[in-house]
């Protein structure tokens, strides 16, 4: 069986990866077919960090990367690499240096082009099996849009509009992890628009500050992307971390009608909405469980396990960081927006910027 390290027992950590390999550890053990051993061995040098991560039984924590190693067997071993962005090069560097292979890397995969390009050579060079978590791409929910785009059941897609709000006042004031709103929600929307829609330049985007009490945090308060499809269609991203209310929804603009996606908000719940209008036809509104991350770290281990998981994860996340690398070189913090903006793509004063194509590796199977 494989064997979890985390590195990292921030919130991705602690709250989403060891609790979502406990889960997926009772789950295949329930069904004949375990998976993954526990513990899980994770590191991290705050000791609060390490306090309050995990239960007895299913977490070792240390405090460095060398004990974690000293603890690891490199040929079973999968990394969960959930540092801060400006460090995961030189964490997957020494993990690599030390012999482990297959890495499930939290988003975004880089902080800077230069860094993203120094990932690609040492991927290549280390024979590195990565996979970039983007849990809404492998989603149910996301596969049901990926059908209606694909199929043209509503005739072909025109505009991808998402909005994902929520409180982010806490963490913003007690971490120093994300520079800005576009390192927080964007990554999971920016990849959804790129699965679903294709290749893209970048039209605008900026962001605003995140204002509370006598705190002003530049650049975190939200985020506004707009992008422009090689495939014609126009992609609005909307992140205000300032909201009073959570929303992480999807509208999909078609020529025949539109499809309108919910994703589970925390979790609390498990469960997605997919609400699709026809031209000539009442809502159809589908209600189901979709638990995105465990299905997507189960896909993981057994690509793992066959030695294909990270091949076509890895171009489009590289496509993604890539195009975030552009949208922080062109982003002008501004004051927050009084109200919402519509749900229409307004054409941008802002050039469009291309994205080297050469700057996507081209997909390769694992070579184990």
């Amino acid at each position: 069986m494989l064997k979890p390290l985390v590195v990292g027992l921030g919130r991705s950590g602690s709250g989403l990866h060891l609790k979502t390999l406990a889960r997926l550890a009772r789950r295949t053990a329930a069904t004949g077919d375990p998976l993954l051993a526990l513990p899980v061995v994770g590191c991290d040098p705050r000791a609060e960090a390490r306090g309050s991560a995990g239960v007895p039984g299913e977490l070792t924590a240390v405090g460095t990367l060398d004990e974690a190693l000293a603890r690891i067997d490199p040929d079973t071993t999968v990394a969960h690499v959930c540092t801060p962005p400006r460090l995961r090069y030189d964490v997957i560097a020494r993990l690599a240096q030390h012999g482990v292979r297959r890495l499930i890397v939290e988003k975004p995969l880089a902080a800077s082009a230069g860094e993203l390009d120094a990932l690609v050579r040492l991927r290549e060079r280390a024979d590195l099996d990565i996979v970039v978590v983007s849990h809404w791409t492998g989603s149910r929910l996301t596969g049901r849009l990926r059908r209606l785009v694909r199929d043209e059941a509503l005739g072909p897609l025109r505009r991808i509009t998402v909005d994902q709000h929520k409180p982010r006042f806490l963490r913003s004031l007690t971490t120093d992890g994300h520079p800005t709103a576009l390192d927080v929600e964007i990554p999971h929307s920016l990849a959804l628009a790129l699965d679903l829609a294709g290749p893209a330049e970048l039209r605008a985007a900026r962001c605003w500050d995140l204002r509370c009490e006598d705190r002003v945090l530049p650049g975190l308060g939200g985020a506004h992307v707009e992008l422009a499809h090689r495939s014609g269609v126009a992609t609005l991203l909307r992140s205000d971390l300032g909201a009073a209310v959570r929303q992480r929804s999807v509208v999909c603009a078609f020529e025949g009608g539109t499809a309108t996606a919910h994703f589970p908000l925390s979790e609390d719940d498990d469960h997605a909405q997919l609400i699709v209008h026809g031209p000539d036809s009442e809502a159809d509104h589908h209600v189901f469980r979709d638990d995105a991350l465990t299905d997507f770290l189960e896909g993981a281990y057994r690509g793992f396990a066959a030695g294909t998981a990270g091949a076509v994860n890895f171009a489009l996340a590289c496509a993604t960081a890539r195009l975030l690398c552009v949208a922080r070189e062109r982003c002008a913090v501004v004051p927050r927006p009084e109200t919402v903006p519509s749900t229409a793509v307004a054409p941008s004063a802002v050039a469009p910027t291309p994205v080297p194509a050469a700057g996507v590796p081209q997909a390769r199977a694992g070579s184990r």
